[in-house]
């Protein structure tokens, strides 16, 4: 049995919180769990909307039905299967998304990469292997994958002010398995500020709006 490849178009899905214009300073590229779709993901984040932040949710490139045949569906960046493409394809995916907004927001904006979730791997994924620029990065309630070199974009990561947030009551995550990931990051050298947050594997509006008040302080930083 011989497989084969080709190379096809697909038309893939993104929403914003508004119009993209000049006037924007701000952007933030958020990245959804499993079986999320982001156009109900970019409603966690209403705290943020405003004239001069415009919020950006990709969509993952694998659609299907959460149960059965019919009903609810969500999406997927990826899956066991195929995996090697299924990341190429999200980061060029991605990488396009960053491209077409950079070209319609201020040329000085702040852009701020958050995952959540399955959305974890998916955004410090494409931050390792894209030549994209960006000034911050989040990590919430998901743990980094295991198969990165991280020696490689230690220092790319941490220029970042990266940090990682988990809920003190995460159905999917113990303190122990938590402690691991913090001990595993840090073995890598890589300066994650850890943000712990009472609540369980969701991201709440409150944390949100806490988060958007430590972008608020980086980018004053910047300038």
């Amino acid at each position: 049995m011989i497989k084969n490849e080709i190379l096809v178009t697909k038309k893939a899905s993104y929403y914003s919180s508004q119009k993209p214009s000049k006037s924007i300073n701000q952007v933030w590229i958020i990245c959804h769990g499993y079986g999320q779709l982001a156009e109900y993901f970019l409603e966690w984040f209403t705290p943020l909307f405003s004239e001069k932040t415009l919020i950006v949710a990709p969509e993952g490139l694998h659609r299907f039905y959460i149960k059965g045949f019919s009903g609810r569906v969500g999406a997927s960046w990826m899956t066991k299967q195929d995996r090697l493409n299924d990341i190429k394809d999200y980061v060029n995916y991605l990488d396009e998304v960053y491209l077409e907004i950079k070209n319609m927001v201020s040329p000085s904006c702040f852009i701020h990469v958050l995952g959540f979730s399955q959305g974890v791997s998916t955004a410090i994924r494409w931050i390792c292997k894209s030549k994209i620029q960006v000034n911050s990065l989040s990590l919430f309630s998901g743990k980094i994958p295991e198969d990165i070199d991280y020696k490689l974009y230690c220092k790319k990561i941490n220029t970042l002010n990266p940090k990682i947030i988990f809920g003190n009551n995460d159905e999917f995550y113990s303190t122990k398995s938590i402690n691991d990931e913090l001990n595993f990051i840090k073995s890598w050298g890589l300066n994650f500020k850890y943000i712990e947050f009472d609540g369980g594997h969701k991201v709440k509006k409150n944390i949100i709006t806490k988060l958007g008040t430590i972008i608020d302080q980086e980018i004053i930083k910047k300038n």
